[in-house]
């Protein structure tokens, strides 16, 4: 009999050191989940661990500074509930993000809770690769000080970028609304002494959204992101879904119309070009170029400049019933739905986040793209969906990428103790 062609899976066999590491990950998990100071009585129902085992994990948690008491409370008869919680002063995280007109930095405790934050515009610098890192490198140089000044450890950093990402070696491999290709940021950011951890930003934003927004506890869902092109986010089964080479979610670059425009990939049609926030403004400048919209030229920034509209004026422009420009944004809630009833058919997921851009413009467009899929996807694959907006909106990247380190923290608490 010849040997499968197929390499044999290899699996680590329950030792009592991975035991215990499991253990003290399940643990350290429920008091995260718990989002409050949880009974330690209470912990070793859920868990099913004896009252010894459940002391001494939380016992090397707090030692390691994860976790703290929180006093006593009251539970019946017999001795007071020892409770215990996430310590928020047990390590700061960083989640930065490059976007393609911004950098964007946040620091937050053990608990999310974002500590200090910074964005810098970087409008016509996008294409100077060198100059926006030194920026993006300079920000979080400021979050490390301020750790240090405030005596507490850092345990990682979380990039997000707008392309496709080599998560084995933390490259952003291209990224075609910036036009960098190559970029080893892990290998150039080792000098910052703690891990970092890259990923796409819809990927992030996603896993941001499940751990600390809208999606918590939804096990199957897509998030939407629009910048300056649509990313999306694919979370199946509780985990972010990577595909093969680790790039799926580039569901902006799905073909939509093959006589389209072109797109920044280098296709024609994609997504992407439809409902984008450069797609938006194209659309609506146009308009503007033919007489159409007398209120937005009219706004004192834009002062009848077509090419000073951005889109704040169009949301300005929206509020205040311009016809044309409500006009251009039920389009894009038309492209919108249709390439959503597609991943609705495809995908089966109970919820779609939009975020960004969409997430600013949900007033206009969703109707016009629930309309859009309840005629165009399969009844039984849209039944029980849900569309929502973001609940960070453009921060979703910063805190997706919080979010990556404290995953990490939490699947392995004795690898993040140092």
């Amino acid at each position: 009999m010849s040997p499968s062609p197929h390499p044999q899976r290899r699996y680590r066999t329950g030792d009592q050191n991975w035991v215990r590491e499991r253990n003290l990950s399940i643990v350290l998990r429920y008091i995260w989940e718990a989002g409050e100071p949880i009974a330690r009585a209470r912990l070793t129902e859920i868990s099913g661990l004896n009252k010894s085992t459940m002391g001494n994990l939380l016992t090397q948690l707090q030692a390691w500074g994860f976790v703290r008491e929180m006093g006593t409370v009251s539970m019946g008869p017999g001795r007071p509930g020892v409770m215990i919680d996430i310590d928020p002063d047990g390590g700061r995280l960083i989640g930065a993000e490059i976007g393609v007109d911004f950098i964007s930095v946040v620091l937050a405790d053990l608990k999310a809770n974002v500590v200090w934050r910074r964005k810098v515009e970087t409008n016509g610098l996008a294409r100077q690769q060198a100059r926006v890192i030194e920026l993006t490198e300079g920000l979080i140089q400021e979050a490390i000080d301020r750790t240090r000044a405030a005596n507490r450890r850092l345990l990682g950093i979380g990039l997000g970028l707008p392309g496709l990402i080599d998560h084995a070696t933390g490259t952003l491999l291209f990224a075609p609304n910036l036009g960098w290709s190559h970029v080893p940021f892990r290998a150039m950011w080792q000098r910052f002494g703690v891990p970092v951890i890259v990923e796409n930003e819809a990927n992030a934003a996603a896993l941001g959204e499940y751990m600390l927004g809208v999606a918590q506890h939804v096990e199957d869902f897509i998030y939407l992101s629009a910048g300056v092109g649509l990313g999306g986010g694919l979370m199946i089964g509780g985990k972010l879904y990577g595909g093969v080479g680790g790039y799926a979610g580039e569901i902006g670059h799905m073909t939509l119309a093959p006589d389209g425009p072109p797109c920044a990939c280098g296709n024609r049609g994609c997504w992407e070009t439809f409902v984008g926030p450069t797609a938006i403004l194209d659309r609506i400048r146009q308009a503007a170029l033919d007489g159409h919209t007398s209120l937005l030229l009219a706004l004192p920034e834009v002062n009848g400049d077509v090419s000073a509209i951005r889109m704040r004026h169009v949301f300005e422009a929206a509020d205040r019933g311009e016809t044309t420009v409500l006009h251009a944004l039920d389009e894009v809630g038309r492209y919108l739905g249709i390439g959503i009833a597609s991943l609705l058919n495809a995908l089966n997921p109970s919820l779609v986040v939009l975020g960004g851009v969409l997430s600013l413009a949900g007033p206009y467009i969703l109707p016009r793209a629930q309309r859009e899929v309840a005629s165009r996807a399969l009844s039984a694959a849209r039944a029980n969906v849900e569309l929502e907006l973001s609940a960070f909106k453009f921060d979703a990247c910063v805190m997706g990428g919080v979010s990556l380190i404290m995953r990490e923290v939490l699947n392995n608490p004795t690898g993040w103790k140092a």
